[in-house]
């Protein structure tokens, strides 16, 4: 990929440091699923009926321009990478989300699944749960997210304009024995209370970004209790 960029493109609005973020999960038995590379490779969060949009990186596999609007590729990706990283990436990442889905309900009567994301100019919120206008879980499960992060002290909103949920939870939202919800938290919250651009974030204020992950665990906590109980 890296050979084929636009010389100093920046490659900017990534989920910067979530996997790190929320690295306490596992400790706390949910079940992890990540896509370890960048939605500008391709995204997982996109329906295969769009796979390959050159004009709007929202209805994409594969983005031809930066969230900015800017070209990233001097020759575009041709049909057989495309192809490679459908089948080597999403096929891959939505087998297992898919199987761990069934396993869980083989054993569980519900299943919950949380799609972790970042944001910072759609809304100045905290944070934003996003259910496709209520389609994608029920309002007892979104009042327990809801309570969890305002104990804390997050600002949280629902379905903020841009960030309602994508594919995922709108796909396996959809299924009878699962609900679905996607997590998005703003730059400003754990990164760093600035100004964010055009950029890629290097660097993060880490006494801001282990105090929110302290808040988060502990909404977690909040979360997996209630659920177990519901």
């Amino acid at each position: 990929m890296k050979s084929r960029l636009v010389p100093g493109v920046i490659l900017a609005n990534n989920d910067w440091y979530v996997h790190e973020l929320y690295d306490f999960l596992d400790s706390i038995d949910f079940t992890v699923i990540s896509a370890n590379y960048s939605r500008y490779v391709i995204d997982v969060n996109r329906d295969m009926s769009f796979r390959d949009n050159k004009d709007n990186y929202r209805n994409s596999l594969i983005y031809h321009k930066t969230t900015f609007g800017e070209q990233i590729y001097d020759t575009s990706p041709d049909e057989a990478i495309i192809k490679n990283r459908i089948e080597t990436m999403y096929l891959p990442y939505h087998h297992c989300l898919a199987e761990e889905i069934r396993q869980i309900a083989s054993n569980h009567r519900k299943v919950y699944l949380f799609d972790l994301h970042s944001f910072y100019i759609q809304s100045s919120a905290d944070i934003v749960l996003g259910t496709r206008g209520g389609q994608t879980c029920s309002e007892e499960f979104l009042n327990v997210l809801v309570k969890a992060f305002r104990e804390e002290g997050f600002k949280v909103e629902v379905d903020a304009e841009g960030l309602s949920g994508g594919y995922i939870v709108s796909h396996y939202g959809s299924l009878s024995h699962t609900e679905a919800v996607q997590i998005e938290i703003r730059y400003t919250t754990y990164i760093e209370d600035r100004v964010f651009g055009k950029e890629e974030v290097i660097d993060k204020n880490n006494d801001l970004f282990m105090a929110t992950k302290g808040r988060l665990h502990r909404a977690f906590i909040r979360i997996k209790a209630e659920l177990e109980s519901l």
